[in-house]
């Protein structure tokens, strides 16, 4: 994405964002985003906003090569059928109709970007604190607005959103709350028992649980907000060695393995098992 069409979708959502150091309304100026308080953000060439400039990434392990991974994953299909039911959810209830919707903790953009060209009606926001995973997103075509964002403090005025969409991140209940309006809904995508249970093996001793539960996700959303519609997937895919490498390679599981490990690992094949949860937030 250019400069010139990153100001261009920046001007029809300036009314949507805010501040995120003062909850302050931004105007354009130039190439810069600036509140009334004087904070300002300068626009990227590469075609996003980087609205947390003092964040230093230089401990992340969210890296390039990780994204670059998940992309290839993500482009090969094998979450084309969570990408089915999240627009499945979203044809349902809204159509035709315009719409607006954030993907919180986006990484390298594949939902946004796809959600926004399935749904050309609708005005989406990508955001995510990983400067790679942004960089990764507006690499590639999409009508989506890319901003570097903490999650705690979301650059969105109050009541803007209909949809805050949260793909196996950590959920701000309060910030989504904050952001989303009347009637508003989240779709969290969190994974099940058996996600990814190949890599789980392969990598046992390594780990501080052998087993996965996602029930104190569940426990904490239940506690936050009333499920509508709920979803479940559950597949085993055929590997090829360098879908194996990406998959090692794009999760967190493999942070705390020893290099030769990583290295010597090769999965034949993959199991995703995920819940996807439409949800009204409690007020």
């Amino acid at each position: 994405m250019s400069l010139q069409s990153l100001m261009r979708q920046l001007t029809p959502a300036l009314p949507t964002l805010a501040c995120p150091r003062c909850a302050e309304p931004f105007s354009l100026t130039g190439a810069s985003l600036k509140c009334a308080n004087g904070h300002c953000y300068d626009l990227c060439a590469k075609g996003y906003v980087n609205l947390a400039p003092q964040h230093d990434q230089r401990r992340e392990k969210y890296d390039a090569d990780l994204f670059n991974c998940r992309s290839q994953v993500l482009e090969d299909g094998f979450y084309q059928p969570v990408l089915d039911a999240i627009s499945a959810m979203l044809k349902a209830n809204r159509g035709d109709q315009p719409f607006s919707l954030l993907d919180a903790g986006c990484g390298e953009g594949y939902y946004a970007r796809q959600l926004a060209q399935s749904f050309p009606q609708a005005s989406v926001l990508g955001v995510d604190l990983s400067r790679d995973g942004i960089k990764a997103a507006a690499r590639k075509p999409g009508d989506v607005l890319w901003l570097i964002a903490d999650l705690k403090r979301l650059p969105v005025a109050s009541q803007q959103l209909d949809y805050v969409l949260d793909v196996f991140t950590p959920a701000n209940y309060d910030e989504f709350r904050r952001v989303l309006a009347p009637g508003g809904e989240m779709i969290k995508v969190i994974p099940d028992t058996d996600y990814l249970c190949e890599i789980r093996s392969a990598y046992q001793q390594h780990l501080r649980q052998e087993q996965y539960s996602n029930q104190r996700v569940v426990d904490h959303l239940q506690r936050n907000a009333r499920i509508i519609e709920q979803i479940s997937i559950r597949k085993t895919y055929p590997l090829t060695p360098e879908q194996s490498r990406c998959f090692l390679a794009m999760t967190p599981m493999g942070f705390s393995v020893p290099q030769q490990v990583l290295e010597n690992t090769v999965l034949s094949e993959i199991t995703l098992h995920l819940q996807i949860l439409r949800c009204q937030l409690n007020t």
